[in-house]
């Protein structure tokens, strides 16, 4: 993942269940995943997002027999990472100082913050 890839909020929904499984999964399976959480997602509605992931090159797909198995191809550590890089270089002109700063409402931080952020 060499450039910042922009998903939704509810791709991401997708996508972080994508991660938490650890290993490949089926529409089915996903959806199932989904609604256990309370909100009710469709068949359709996750192969659609499935299909916009695999489309912005997040996650690829393999058939095992009938059966349309998909799994991550960006970790979510990476994505993260390059999410939040975007969003400094957006914001706060690449500066994480300035990010900091804005962060911690112009709080001064005490040694002990300054020293688990080095």
């Amino acid at each position: 993942m060499e450039k910042y890839i922009k998903i939704t909020a509810a791709e991401m929904e997708v996508m972080q269940e994508v991660w938490n499984f650890n290993e490949m999964v089926n529409i089915a399976e996903l959806t199932a995943k989904l609604n256990e959480k309370g909100k009710m997602w469709a068949y359709q509605t996750v192969a659609t997002f499935l299909k916009s992931l695999k489309t912005k090159k997040m996650i690829d797909s393999c058939k095992k027999g009938k059966v349309l198995y998909y799994f991550p191809i960006v970790s979510e550590e990476k994505y993260k990472t390059k999410t939040t890089e975007n969003f400094v270089d957006t914001y706060f002109s690449g500066s994480l100082k300035k990010f900091l700063i804005t962060f911690t409402n112009n709080k001064h931080l005490t040694e002990k913050e300054l020293k688990e952020l080095r």
